[in-house]
């Protein structure tokens, strides 16, 4: 349940439209951060830390960030294959 969060965590901070007024912000202070929220297996394991602290969870950030990275990666693979189809259908 716990990875459930970590992965809608990791979404809706890297791809929720509602924060992207804070995201440009924060992304624009440095670019480490700019890096940070572009990579799911980054920001996995930093979400995955900060729940491991109330969880006492010790290997939550490395299982978050694999999590996190091959959910990001089969979202991508998904629409890829829709955009695919909706081009070769028309």
């Amino acid at each position: 349940m716990t990875l459930l969060a970590c992965i809608g965590l990791t979404c809706i901070l890297k791809y929720g439209t509602i924060l992207n007024r804070p995201r440009t912000y924060l992304c624009n202070l440095h670019p480490s951060i700019k890096e940070l929220f572009s990579c799911s297996l980054c920001l996995g394991f930093w979400v995955g830390l900060i729940l491991a602290i109330p969880t006492g969870i010790v290997l939550l950030p490395l299982a978050s960030s694999a999590v996190c990275w091959f959910f990001d990666c089969l979202i991508d693979l998904i629409q890829a294959c829709v955009i695919w189809i909706d081009k070769h259908t028309d």
